[in-house]
């Protein structure tokens, strides 16, 4: 079975249980809430409408490529920390003022419309935050609450959620790394990197193989340093290939706005590198662009062309290759079952032949 087969059994799993515990939610809620329950299911739409289920897939790689035996157990995490991804969207969406999230809008672009027309716009879309923050935060809280239902040791499931609350932890860190660099608007190729280790690299990859890892009771040192090693790399390439089709990606391919990321006035390492290696006047049409909005299709095609004259997009390109193989290189050296070593090398072979 290869990769994109396995991922696709993963992803068909967690969202069955997915849906099942959204539904749970919303049945709850319902009964004191309407509005709540409203916001939910609007969430849901948002969960069920895409995305690859990667975190998830990776807590149950880890834990079976180490000896972990309960699936039905383990599948409850790997449905818990895709919940705990989609409190980050949600609330990463209020931050960026995002209007679309796999092809659906947002939630608070969702409840801002529905008492649009009602109230003055800036009490509706305060309205639409927040609700966004109170589902954001509800979401983390049913994360935790299915790890700690999931039915394993009290030692386990206690270290494993101390993890996960270091992860929230650092990654809120990124993300007020990455609010600081653009409030600022400076930065440099190290802070930016330092950024997407935290924001991305660390929940994303390394958080979902060590907390599938604890649950299998992983105590080898080695393992566990190579799982880093490994998501530290295949992380910032990741983000780094984010950054490529923020910009350079078709909006019905990737479900959001490819110029939201030049509106927003995004310092991505791309940006970083271009402005170190453009004209005077290059750096100057870039910087009038960028954070600029309503962006005329020529404007957008101005700052495309300057990152790729400045070689901006090739060094992404390079970067990304090379992170890759740092990452195949370090899981080749980890002691797993088969399975899940084939599986972790097969992301990596996915990433190099994703289409951007």
């Amino acid at each position: 079975m290869d990769f994109q087969q396995k991922l696709g059994g993963f992803r068909i799993a967690i969202d069955k249980e997915l849906c099942h515990h959204f539904d749970l939610a919303i049945t709850e809620a319902r009964e004191q809430s309407e509005l709540l329950a409203s916001a939910l299911e609007q969430t849901k739409k948002i969960a069920l409408a895409g995305g690859k289920r990667i975190r998830g897939s990776l807590v149950q790689c880890a834990y079976a490529g180490v000896g972990g035996k309960e699936k039905k157990k383990i599948l409850q995490v790997a449905v818990a920390v895709e919940l705990l991804h989609l409190f980050f969207l949600v609330h990463d969406d209020i931050i960026d003022c995002g209007n679309l999230r796999h092809g659906q809008e947002t939630v608070q672009k969702f409840f801002a419309k529905k008492v649009s027309g009602k109230i003055i716009q800036s009490k509706a879309d305060q309205f639409g935050n927040s609700i966004a923050i109170i589902v954001g935060d509800l979401l983390f809280a049913r994360a935790n609450e299915i790890i700690l239902k999931a039915g394993f040791g009290e030692r386990e499931t206690l270290a494993a959620l101390a993890y996960l609350q270091r992860v929230v932890k650092m990654t809120i860190a990124g993300q007020a790394q990455d609010m600081a660099i653009e409030n600022s608007g400076y930065a440099d190729e190290e802070m930016v990197l330092a950024m997407y280790e935290n924001k991305t690299a660390l929940y994303t990859f390394e958080g979902p193989l060590l907390l599938g890892s604890l649950f299998a009771k992983l105590t080898d040192k080695k393992t566990q340093k190579l799982f880093s090693g490994y998501a530290n790399a295949v992380g910032k390439a990741y983000q780094l290939q984010d950054d490529l089709l923020g910009i350079f990606g078709r909006k019905e391919k990737i479900g959001k706005s490819t110029i939201s990321d030049i509106e927003e006035g995004k310092l991505s390492l791309m940006v970083v590198y271009a402005r170190t290696k453009a004209s005077l006047e290059d750096r100057k049409k870039l910087d009038e662009i960028l954070g600029r909005k309503n962006l005329s299709q020529k404007q957008v095609q101005i700052f495309k062309d300057i990152l790729v004259k400045t070689g901006a997009k090739k060094y992404a390109f390079e970067l990304i290759e090379k992170y890759l193989e740092i990452g195949k290189s370090e899981i080749e050296k980890a002691t797993l079952l088969r399975e899940s070593k084939h599986f972790l090398i097969g992301m990596v072979e996915y990433l190099q032949g994703r289409e951007i």
